[in-house]
């Protein structure tokens, strides 16, 4: 079943260049995604209660219209059908009758306490199913160009970045790379892709890598010990004056 939200953006939601924060869309997506099931539970803290988390791990987004201070927005949010222990959501924002953006993502259901993954047969979910996706295909695994991507930076993991699973909130990630990409006062970001490798966590200082690769930026976050945390791919569109 579809269920949907209708938030007004706030002045908190909008970068300097005036469009709004990519990160903003995410966290109004995931809130919807919570209250669908405090409405139809087990709620997500219900599950983690019983010891079990839902992981991101892959999201793509694309951003069709500019969306604005108190512009009033509708998230529109599904759980797709499912199979194996991968379990997709898709969401559609809109402003107006105007499709605003599309996202789509991948997520797994964890037993926290044996270390395992829950398939999607066996979990106890109270929110049925469709079959309909967005006009975006499932996100694939980010490939990196091949060549020398250059360290622009690091990054550590702060208190504010984490959530309830101790780790850092998947939605913080997005914020984090728009701080490292270029001339983004007179860009915006049209699309991207996430995929979460392993998490992060407080404390850890992350060594942050960019290439560019026919219009797209390509960036890699690498924990101390040489292992990836994050990949993402974004591309940006000027702003038109």
């Amino acid at each position: 079943m579809k269920y949907s939200v209708k938030y007004k953006l706030t002045s908190l939601d909008i970068a300097p260049n005036g469009g709004v924060r990519p990160a903003s869309l995410l966290r109004y997506f995931q809130e919807a995604i919570n209250l669908q099931m405090y409405d139809n539970p087990p709620s997500t803290e219900d599950l983690f209660a019983a010891g079990q988390a839902f992981i991101l791990s892959r999201t793509a987004m694309q951003i069709y219209t500019k969306l604005s201070v108190y512009d009033e927005i509708t998230v529109t949010t599904w759980a797709n059908t499912s199979k194996g222990a991968t379990f997709v959501r898709s969401a559609q924002i809109f402003l107006g009758d105007t499709l605003a953006a599309d996202i789509i993502t991948l997520w797994a259901l964890v037993d926290i306490n044996e270390h395992r993954l829950v398939r999607v047969k066996d979990a106890k979910l109270g929110i049925s199913t469709l079959d309909e996706l967005p006009s975006i295909p499932l996100p694939e695994k980010i490939r990196i160009p091949e060549g020398e991507m250059k360290k622009v930076g690091e990054r550590p993991v702060f208190y504010s970045d984490i959530d309830r699973n101790d780790h850092m909130n998947n939605t913080r990630y997005i914020d984090m790379i728009c701080d490292f990409l270029p001339d983004l006062e007179n860009k915006t970001v049209r699309s991207f892709t996430v995929n979460y490798v392993t998490e992060s966590k407080l404390g850890e200082v992350l060594s942050i890598y960019h290439t560019n690769s026919d219009g797209d930026d390509y960036f890699r976050a690498v924990k101390s010990d040489g292992t990836t945390s994050v990949e993402l791919v974004l591309r940006l569109e000027d702003i038109k004056k």
